[in-house]
């Protein structure tokens, strides 16, 4: 007997032991301990509280910011001593969203430098005013080396955190937490890249943003900043599903676009490491990413003084969408005009005037946007769109921000199952006098044409 009970004993210590392993790295990960290794910033009990939610759920966090500002996060985890500086970490919860009436939640993490300074703020999970409501959901994210979210650059600690916000400070909604679990984690995508990739490339400088998921992030012609390298101003492709918002690029507010495979050429050669920056003659940026039930095949090549880009998308699934963007340009607000060919050879112009409206709209041979301040513009000619399927060419016309470049298409359209769908651009910047701008542009867009 005194066997059979050491036995029984020694299995429920390693169980117990299993299960505490299994608890990951955050001490009250499933709010037993009520608020322990937990702060408000801002916000304060009031906003929330600890629940049963019956069954095997126990004690849940329940957040109701109630019509103020609310951010719940963990106490500082510290690299070097909670975290390895050098290893990769998954995080999952596990979410209820029961109602968002005003503002949106986010499911994130922030980097802080050794003094405490904020040095950005990497989102995993987002909801909104569209979000449906959802049963208990289990959401997830990763950081640090070799994962999509590398962390920069003077990084000392980090906190995981779900937060409310709305500009006006009138946050409505309720959300419940559960299960926050933080372990070391195993990239799929073994990605020893750095946060960017800056190459400079003839007359042209480029930046791949590693925060939208290996996006292009800026382009410069002959010194002058032409499309802008701002966080916020998205580059690449984006997805709007129906009842959730954008996904894709930076678009992280909802969910993250999810890379598969990444690989770099810089003249013709395979790049195992990539560095933070080249001086080159042709660099290409493969990537393969999923969102959703949507697969991308991206490749940017930048060589002789332009920028190639292209997008494979072919969905698992039949997806509902309600509409798709390619390559997102954010033209600089200093642009004052535009200029496009129809695919009949009808010419379409106009200028921008801080509208805030959807200009051009309508599928196009070729576009072109002009800055007066530097004597510079850039056409985007069309090399490639599948047969059969509504498409347009659409310029944001937003004040002070950009004006900004898509290729819109899938207007509240069903993407087929299993049907590899091709789209190609070439980008190129010129430069002219004022009065030259439109001529030079029609130049510039011959050299483009197949076959020319």
């Amino acid at each position: 007997m005194r066997v059979l009970l050491l036995f029984l004993l020694a299995i429920t210590t390693t169980a117990a032991g299993a299960a505490e392993k299994d608890a990951g790295l955050l001490p009250n990960p499933g709010f037993d301990k009520e608020m322990s290794g937990w702060v408000f910033r801002p916000g304060d009990p009031s906003l929330a509280a600890i629940v049963d939610a019956g069954g095997e759920r126990g004690k849940v966090l329940e957040l109701h910011p109630d019509g103020k500002i609310l951010g719940v996060e963990t106490e500082k985890l510290e690299l070097g001593k909670a975290l390895e500086a050098d290893a990769a970490y998954e995080v999952t919860a596990l979410l209820k969203n029961e109602e968002i009436k005003n503002g949106v939640f986010a499911f994130s993490m922030y980097c802080y430098d050794a003094a405490g300074k904020a040095l950005r703020q990497i989102a995993f999970y987002g909801l909104n005013t569209k979000s449906a409501p959802h049963d208990w959901k289990r959401v997830r994210g990763e950081f640090g080396k070799g994962s999509a979210n590398p962390l920069p650059e003077g990084t000392a600690s980090i906190c995981i955190r779900f937060s409310f916000y709305e500009k006006s400070g009138n946050c409505q909604a309720k959300v419940l937490v559960d299960d926050v679990i933080l372990k070391k984690h195993q990239p799929a995508v073994k990605n020893d890249w750095p946060a960017e990739v800056v190459a400079d490339v003839g007359d042209l400088q480029v930046r791949f943003e590693s925060r939208s998921f290996w996006t292009l992030y800026r382009i410069d012609y002959q010194g002058t900043r032409l499309c802008h390298d701002r966080w916020g101003s998205h580059y690449g492709t984006v997805a709007s599903f129906p009842g959730v918002g954008f996904i894709g690029s930076g678009h992280t507010e909802n969910e993250n676009e999810e890379v598969l495979s990444l690989a770099l050429e810089v003249d013709g050669k395979p790049i195992a490491e990539p560095k933070a920056s080249y001086r080159c003659r042709e660099i290409v940026l493969r990537k393969e990413s999923k969102v959703r039930a949507l697969r991308y095949k991206t490749t940017i090549t930048v060589a002789n003084n332009r920028i190639w880009e292209e997008v494979v998308m072919k969905a698992d699934e039949p997806t509902k969408v309600d509409l798709i963007y390619h390559f997102m340009h954010p033209w600089t607000h200093t642009a004052t005009e535009y200029l496009a060919e129809l695919p009949d050879g009808t010419r379409v112009e106009g200028a921008f005037t801080d509208s805030k409206k959807l200009l051009l709209d309508k599928p196009t041979k070729w576009s072109a946007i002009y800055d007066p301040l530097s004597g510079k513009g850039a056409v985007t000619y069309v090399l490639e769109v599948p047969e059969a399927q509504p498409w347009s060419t659409l310029y944001w016309d937003q004040p002070e921000r950009y004006r900004k470049h898509y290729l819109r298409t899938f207007m509240k359209g069903t993407v087929p199952a299993d049907e590899e769908l091709r789209y190609r651009i070439v980008t190129v910047p010129f430069a002219a006098a004022p009065e030259k701008w439109k001529e030079e542009a029609a130049k510039v867009a011959a050299t483009c044409a197949p076959g020319s």
